[in-house]
């Protein structure tokens, strides 16, 4: 299970949201929508641990995702919306 708790992002001056929580259940999926600049990229770059989030933290399986990086990251998928084999 992968959550979400008190997640926050600054980039700069801005606040590009605060106070995040979710939680996805195994098996579930994630849909992140909104206009540009609202912080998408930034929240996947946050839950994909290349981003420390200004507060909060990223769980996976009940662990910080920043002290179960390896593990983390040996279960971690990228699935782009165009296909990369041409």
């Amino acid at each position: 299970m992968l959550e979400a708790t008190h997640l926050s992002c600054e980039r700069g001056d801005r606040t590009l949201f605060a106070g995040l929580e979710f939680t996805v259940a195994p098996g579930s999926l994630l849909r992140v929508a909104g206009a540009n600049g609202t912080g998408k990229t930034s929240l996947l770059r946050i839950l994909c641990g290349l981003l420390q989030p200004t507060a909060g933290e990223v769980r996976w399986r009940g662990r910080d995702i920043r002290k179960a990086r390896e593990e983390y990251l040996r279960d971690l998928v990228y699935v782009g919306h165009l296909n990369g084999v041409k």
